[in-house]
């Protein structure tokens, strides 16, 4: 072959012709994007289980939610890590699935992390879902506060500009950073509690007893299947200061407002804060 080339050099010709003629060809057709499209194939479920050893995690969270996930056959791993109060599962889809079906995919485990939740304990949280994946923004908003603006107005005002964000063709992923959370602070009197004698236990039952969210009942008839439901849901402050916590023989009633001052504010301490140019912001990241 070395002697051929040296004795037809026109073949050395055609040869670097083809080789920069396929080269060219392949730099025409190659794909090309500023943000490529990655397909994520890993997700993340996250459970808080408040005060539980990692042995009861592990067993009455962890294990529950894995065989509901081992179930799924596209799944080609399923790693955990249960610690104290938490429990942490790592998926990872086949690297052959095609992209179109992934985010079918994702709902499937979703069930069947809702499937899972039923036989949760007293006391577990939501699990959290994570799919989004890896990726960068294009773009960080960043939404600083005047001196007196409130910390829930400017909460509302980023929620807004991330929903106009995601109607723009071409975002896949919006993201807020540094978002205060809204909390209402119920705090009792102590006096007026020990007064009644009541503990802090029992005015946080009564609120959720006067905080009607479920189902009263059903009515089922020959053509009719009809869901009762209770009004009176905890919509306003004032609807929860007048949540009963005591009535007497005589019909003389003790309202949860007259032992205790009740107030809607940003949740302290923050969870998550960000900083622009040393003033708190919240960050817009699309």
């Amino acid at each position: 072959m070395d002697t051929l080339f040296f004795r037809q050099p026109r073949l050395v010709v055609l040869a670097l012709l083809v080789i920069l003629s396929a080269g060219v060809s392949s730099l025409a057709s190659i794909g090309r994007q500023e943000d490529p499209t990655i397909t994520n194939i890993f997700a993340t479920v996250t459970t808080v289980f408040p005060g539980a050893d990692p042995a009861r995690v592990e067993a009455l969270v962890t294990a529950k939610i894995e065989t509901e996930l081992r179930a799924i056959p596209e799944i080609a791993e399923v790693a955990s890590t249960s610690g104290t109060g938490v429990s942490v599962i790592a998926v990872e889809l086949e690297e052959t699935i095609d992209p179109a079906m992934i985010e079918q995919i994702w709902a499937q485990v979703r069930d069947a992390v809702a499937d899972a939740r039923r036989d949760f304990p007293a006391g577990v949280r939501e699990p959290a879902f994570d799919s989004d994946g890896a990726g960068g923004y294009a773009a960080i908003f960043a939404l600083t506060m005047p001196d007196g603006f409130s910390p829930t107005r400017a909460a509302r005002e980023a929620e807004a500009l991330a929903d106009i964000l995601r109607r723009v063709a071409g975002t896949s992923l919006v993201d807020l950073h540094g978002l205060p959370a809204e909390e209402v602070l119920v705090t009792l009197a102590p006096d007026r509690i020990a007064a009644l004698g009541m503990t802090a236990d029992q005015v946080s039952a009564a609120i959720r007893a006067a905080d009607a969210k479920v189902q009263a009942g059903r009515l089922r008839g020959e053509e009719t299947d009809l869901v009762l439901g209770i009004t009176g849901e905890i919509t306003s402050l004032d609807r929860l200061r007048a949540v009963v916590l005591r009535e007497d023989a005589q019909g003389r009633v003790t309202l949860l407002g007259d032992v205790a001052s009740i107030t809607r504010g940003p949740r302290a301490p923050v969870a998550e804060a960000a900083f622009f140019q040393g003033r708190p912001a919240i960050l817009v990241s699309a």
